[in-house]
This record gives structure tokens, C-alpha cells and sequence, in this order.
């Protein structure tokens, strides 16, 4: 039992470190090749579409953490019929967390020119670029893939 344990931590600590380098270099990626190929401009507007998103996950109000406060005991337990209820639970909250981000988000739709201070690259309708931030946000919380244990 105490092998099993230690053989989990350290393949929880493996993963953590490599989940944190791809969460360091992949953005920095990203903005590099989105420079190069798209301009300043383009990238500027991602940024600003990002940071308004992220004041709108804010609606979030910590599920995630008491998610995982939550199963400590019916999986030190083995309660499997628990472990479906809360599933089901959070799957149920984060899809309504997702509506309010698409429903806030909409809301402040016409508000988008007024944040832009610099010249729009001509041929782009922010709107587009806007609602396709939106939608991926909206999409990571609403189709939510949760696995019910067995």
C-alpha cells in the first residue's frame, strides 16, 4: 500500500512539472508565431480579448477547488455511487457557469470598439475575432468531458 502510494505522488509530481512547462513555453510559442505571422495588431486584440475573458471566469468563484476538496473521501473510500453524484453536480455547475460567461459576454459586446485605443487591421471584424474567443471559453466549460467513475 505504502509503494503504491509513493509510485502515485511521484507520477503526480512528474506530470505537474510537465503540465507547468507546457503552460510556460506553449503560450510563449503562441505569441512568437502570432507576431511573425499575424502582426502586432492582431496579437494585441488576442490580449486584450484574452484578459476581458478572463474577468469574465472570474464567475468561476472557486468550483474547481471545492470540486477536489469534495472527493478526497468517497474516493479514499471507494464510494463510488458519491463520486457519480458529485460528477454529475459539477458537470451541471460548470455548465451554468458557462451560460453566465456567454450571457455576460454577449452583454458586453458593443463595448468592444471602446476598448480598442489603436487603429483596427483593416478586413477584420473584431466581433468575429471577439465571439470566437468567447466560444472557446464558453465551449471549455459547457461540453465539459467529465468520465463517471464505474
Amino acid at each position: 500500500m505504502r509503494i503504491e502510494r509513493t509510485k502515485n505522488a511521484t507520477r503526480n509530481i512528474v506530470v505537474g512539472m510537465i503540465l507547468k512547462i507546457y503552460q510556460l513555453l506553449v503560450p510563449f510559442v503562441i505569441r512568437t508565431v502570432m507576431i511573425h505571422m499575424l502582426g502586432m495588431e492582431y496579437l494585441g486584440l488576442n490580449s486584450l480579448f484574452t484578459s476581458i475573458l478572463q474577468v469574465l471566469n472570474l464567475a468561476e468563484l472557486g468550483v474547481g477547488s471545492a470540486m477536489v476538496f469534495s472527493m478526497y473521501k468517497p474516493i479514499a473510500e471507494d464510494d463510488s455511487a458519491t463520486i457519480n453524484d458529485l460528477m454529475r453536480l459539477y458537470q451541471f455547475y460548470y455548465r451554468i457557469i458557462g451560460i453566465i460567461i456567454l450571457t455576460v459576454g454577449i452583454i458586453i459586446t458593443p463595448f468592444i470598439p471602446k476598448l480598442i485605443k489603436s487603429d483596427i487591421p483593416s478586413g477584420l471584424n473584431i466581433y468575429i475575432l471577439y465571439y470566437l474567443n468567447l466560444g472557446a471559453t464558453v465551449i471549455s466549460y459547457c461540453f465539459l468531458p467529465i468520465k463517471i467513475a464505474c
